[in-house]
C-alpha cells in the first residue's frame, strides 16, 4: 500500500473489471467462437479461426476508440459487427436470420463467463457494509451487459452488499466523464465527492475520473498494474482489497 490515506470516507464506489471481478484471459472470445461456428456449421459453412480472431480483434479495437472518445458501443453492437464481418468472408452468413443466429451465440457465450471474485473482496465489503459505509459500483462495461455483470455479483453472493450500481450502458457516458461519477454520488444520497472514494485499476478512466471529482483516488494493482505515466496517479495505490479497511475505517 502506498500513499495518504487518513481522510473521513462516507461512501465507497467500485470499478467492475479486474477490481471486483476478474476472468481467464481469452476464455469468454474463445466459447464465443465455437458457439458462433456451430451456427455457420449448421449452414454448411467452415469458418476457421484465423477468421473468427481477425473478426473479433477488430470489433474489440472498434470498442477501444469508441471507449477512448466517450461514444457508446455496446455488447449487442459488437455482436452485429462481428456477424457482417464474418458475412463478408462468408456469403452463406449474410441472410437475416443466419446474422440473428449469431448476434445470438455471441450473446450466450456470458453464460458461461467464468468470472471471479477477486480475492478478498467478499469481506472487504462485508466489513465496510456493516460500518455504514455506503457502496456503489462505478463501470465501463464492455461486451457484457450490466445485466450480466449483475448476475456474476449475485452468483458470488455480493450484489446486495451495494446501495447503487452506475453502469456506463445505462448511464450513457464512460468514465473518465464526471456524469457517470455523480450519477452514482447521487443514488448513493448525494455524498459529498471530498467525503467518497472511488477504488479502480485504469489510471485514465477511475483514477484521473476520481481525482477530477474531489474523490479519494484509490488504485487497486491486484491484477492489473498500470503503469501508464500519461495519466495521473492514484492518492493511494493497493495490491490487497483488505487494505480498504483500514483506509476508510481508520481501524
Amino acid at each position: 500500500m502506498s500513499g495518504p490515506s487518513r481522510r473521513r470516507v462516507d461512501a465507497v464506489t467500485f470499478d467492475f473489471w479486474e477490481t471486483l471481478c476478474r476472468r481467464r484471459p481469452g476464455a469468454l472470445e474463445e466459447r464465443r467462437g465455437e458457439l458462433i461456428s456451430v451456427v455457420a456449421a449448421g449452414v454448411g459453412v467452415t469458418v476457421d479461426a484465423d477468421t473468427l480472431d481477425g473478426a473479433m480483434s477488430r470489433v474489440w479495437d472498434v470498442y477501444v476508440e469508441a471507449w477512448n472518445a466517450n461514444r457508446q458501443f455496446s455488447g449487442n453492437d459488437a455482436a452485429l459487427w462481428v456477424a457482417t464481418l464474418l458475412a463478408r468472408s462468408h456469403p452463406e452468413l449474410a441472410s437475416a436470420a443466419v446474422q440473428t443466429s449469431i448476434v445470438e451465440a455471441f450473446h450466450r457465450a456470458a453464460d458461461d463467463a467464468d468470472l471471479v471474485l477477486i480475492v478478498g473482496v467478499g469481506e472487504v465489503l462485508a466489513a465496510l457494509s456493516a460500518a455504514g459505509i455506503k457502496l456503489g459500483i462505478i463501470c465501463d462495461v464492455g461486451f457484457l451487459a450490466s445485466s450480466e455483470l449483475r448476475r456474476a455479483l449475485d452468483r458470488h453472493g455480493v450484489l446486495s452488499r451495494f446501495d447503487h450500481w452506475s453502469f456506463s450502458d445505462e448511464v450513457g457516458v464512460f468514465k473518465p466523464d464526471r456524469r457517470i461519477f455523480e450519477h452514482a454520488l447521487a443514488g448513493l444520497g448525494g455524498v459529498d465527492p471530498a467525503r467518497s472514494a472511488h477504488v479502480g485499476d485504469i489510471r485514465r478512466t477511475d483514477i484521473a475520473g476520481a481525482r477530477a471529482m474531489g474523490m479519494l483516488a484509490i488504485r487497486f494493482s491486484g491484477v492489473s498494474d498500470d503503469r501508464d505515466g500519461a495519466h495521473p496517479e492514484a492518492d493511494v495505490v493497493i495490491d490487497d482489497h483488505r487494505d480498504l479497511v483500514d483506509i476508510v475505517l481508520g481501524t
